[in-house]
C-alpha cells in the first residue's frame, strides 16, 4: 500500500477517535455545567473539561491540515511528511 494512503488512513482514524473524545468531553462538560453549583472544585473541573475539548479540537484541526497536505503532496512527498506527521500522534 502507498505510504501516503497509509498515513492518510492513520490520521483519519486518529481524528475520528478525537472527534469521539470531543463529543464525550463536551457532553460531560455540559452535564457538569447543568449541575454545577458555585463550588470552586466544580468550576475547576468544568474548566479542565473545556480545556480538554479545546486541545482535542486543535489536534483534530491539525490532522485535517496534514490530510490536505498529503492530498496535495502526493506519494513522492509522503516520505518527507512522515516525520512531521509522526509528532501528530504524540
Amino acid at each position: 500500500m502507498e505510504l501516503s494512503k497509509l498515513l492518510k488512513e492513520k490520521i483519519e482514524k486518529q481524528i475520528s477517535s478525537w472527534d469521539a473524545e470531543i463529543e464525550a468531553a463536551e457532553s460531560k462538560a455540559k452535564a457538569r455545567h447543568a449541575e454545577a453549583e458555585s463550588d470552586a472544585a466544580e468550576a475547576e473541573l468544568e474548566t479542565e473539561l473545556w480545556g480538554r475539548v479545546k486541545d482535542l479540537r486543535e489536534k483534530a484541526s491539525q490532522g485535517r491540515k496534514y490530510l490536505a497536505e498529503l492530498a496535495d503532496a502526493g506519494e513522492d512527498k509522503a516520505g518527507e511528511m512522515k516525520a512531521k506527521i509522526a509528532s501528530f500522534f504524540d
